[in-house]
């Protein structure tokens, strides 16, 4: 059962449907549609297309409630940067460009809105967080899972320990590594991950694997520097690679933390 359906816009403001003054009817933003491409009659493979979906709500409330809608969703529509619509623990990256509103002239604290939600990537997306902790620091913790699983994974040696990627298919991933630190790495599944450059103290080196693939070094004050071109590019080297199915190793220096956020796209957030 899906409660709640929440609206985060690009800068962090959000709205929850299902709860307090908001509720939510009649949406197929839980239908799912893959278009396919075809040749010789024969099905080649699937992609997805720009989406446009609708998702009924109703205010039982004050009229600021009105202005925080229209404020909360139309700060995306106007600077060109997606929101992300919540349910289940998924999300899917997406735009509310209009709403269709009606009922609001009956009672003063009454409103439905027929939400009009747009996607150019119509997926819902689940993570799974692992963090394997710097040395000093692995007799008190270990792999640090979202969800519960039938085994529990501890540290099989100062700087290698078990990872899961618990999805059904190759989890593409982000990995983040805090300062300092040199030319860090992280192994896992026999690839490396590695970025030759110097993370200081406060500062965050940040591989996105998932979305728009980037390497930057995050300083302090939330401005990032362009790492891409320092990338460790070799056989067994792949900046980007997908983490197979299954319990792997994972190994590094064992100076620093490494997080390890695994990803996997759903066509519904069930």
């Amino acid at each position: 059962m899906i409660g709640t359906i929440r609206y985060v816009n690009s800068i962090g403001e959000e709205i929850v449907f299902g709860e307090g003054f908001w509720h939510y009817g009649k949406t197929d933003i839980f239908d799912t549609s893959c278009a396919h491409r075809s040749i010789g009659g024969r099905i080649t493979g699937f992609e997805r297309d720009i989406r446009e979906m609708s998702l009924t709500v109703e205010l039982a409330g004050p009229e600021e409630e009105r202005r925080r809608l229209a404020d909360v969703t139309s700060y995306d529509v106007r600077t060109g940067r997606p929101g992300t619509l919540w349910a289940n623990g998924c999300s899917m990256r997406c735009w509310i460009p209009g709403a269709a509103i009606s009922d609001w002239y009956q009672l003063e604290d009454r409103l439905t809105a027929e939400l009009t939600v747009v996607s150019d990537d119509p997926v819902w997306v689940r993570s799974a967080s692992v963090t394997l902790t710097a040395r000093t620091d692995l007799e008190y913790g270990g792999l640090d899972y979202p969800h519960d699983y039938p085994h529990d994974y501890k540290s099989s040696a100062a700087n290698s320990m078990a990872i899961v990627n618990p999805f059904r298919l190759p989890a593409k991933c982000d990995i983040y590594i805090p300062g300092p630190c040199r030319d860090p790495y992280v192994i896992i599944a026999g690839n490396r991950y590695q970025v030759r450059t110097e993370v200081q103290e406060g500062q965050l080196l940040v591989i996105r694997g998932y979305g728009d693939r980037e390497i930057a070094v995050r300083h302090s004050d939330g401005t990032e520097r362009n790492a891409f071109a320092e990338r460790v590019t070799d056989d067994d080297a792949r900046p980007f690679a997908e983490i197979p199915v299954g319990r792997h190793t994972a190994s590094w220096s064992g100076s620093y933390n490494v997080e390890v956020v695994m990803y996997e796209e759903r066509t519904s957030p069930w």
